[in-house]
This record gives C-alpha cells, structure tokens and sequence, in this order.
C-alpha cells in the first residue's frame, strides 16, 4: 500500500512538473513575442510579364492586441490579343486590422491564436527556431521577425 502511495505521489510530481515547466515555455515564448513585429514581403515570380507585391507589418504588443497593415499592388500586361500589346492594368490596396493574439500550447506544438476586430479566430503553428533566427523564405514570401520592435501605444 505504502509502496503505490509513494508511486502514485511519484508521478503526481512529474505530471506537475511538467505542466510546470510547459507553463513556463510558454510564458517565456509569450514573452518573447510581446513588442516585437513581424514583416512580409511577397512578390510575383519575376519570369512573368505582370508583376505584384505587398508587403505587411504585424506588431504584437504586449497588452495581448495586434496592429495588422498591408500594403500591395499589381500590374498586369496587356496581352496580343488587344489593340495595344503595352496596354496595363494596375492596382494598389491597403488595409488595416487590430485584435487579440495569444500563444497556446497544443499538442505539443505552439501557435498564435489571432482573433481579427470581427471576433474570427485564426490559428498559426510557431516555428521558434525562425523566429530566432530572424529571416526566413518560404516560396515567393520572405519572413522577418523583429523582437523589440513592435510599433505599440
């Protein structure tokens, strides 16, 4: 009896433990988030005749809110079946967006949880090793991740 009493204390501490010590991962990985902002730029492939880009700003402000702004653009060429092969069409957007963001931890894994000003939540997997490293590339999208230098009230 004294012997499953001590085993059943036994991994009543390690479960703690490690609620512990996750609890701890993402405090510090919320931490690390706060105030910090994280740029994209994408862009069309430039072996085509039309061409776009935009890029965005998201800054993580420590209150638990984010600050979303775009900014893009487009020009399309006109093609050889119009009067004029130099025709474009061009175009610019932006946009703005705020709401609350928060780090979780779920299956062994984190993300963001982003809820946009409409209430609609939207998850995103963390990989910490780029956001320590500070840049990174995933097709036509180049990723920078800047702690500390969120644009925060």
């Amino acid at each position: 009896m004294k012997k499953s009493k001590t085993l059943l204390l036994s991994a009543l501490t390690l479960i703690c433990y490690h609620a512990v010590s996750a609890q701890t991962d993402l405090e510090r990985l919320t931490s690390y988030i706060n105030g910090s902002q994280l740029v994209t730029y994408s862009e069309s492939s430039y072996m085509t005749d039309n061409s776009a880009s935009a890029i965005t700003y998201i800054d993580f402000c420590a209150n638990g809110r984010y600050h979303y702004s775009y900014d893009g653009s487009y020009t399309v060429k006109g093609t050889q079946h119009t009067t004029n092969r130099n025709n474009r069409a061009y175009g610019a957007g932006v946009a703005e967006n705020e709401g609350d963001w928060k780090v979780l931890d779920y299956q062994g894994g984190y993300y963001l949880e982003i809820t946009d000003y409409t209430g609609t939540k939207s998850y995103y997997p963390i990989n910490i090793q780029n956001m320590i490293a500070g840049k990174w590339k995933q097709g036509n999208t180049t990723y920078v991740f800047a702690p500390g230098h969120g644009r925060c009230p």
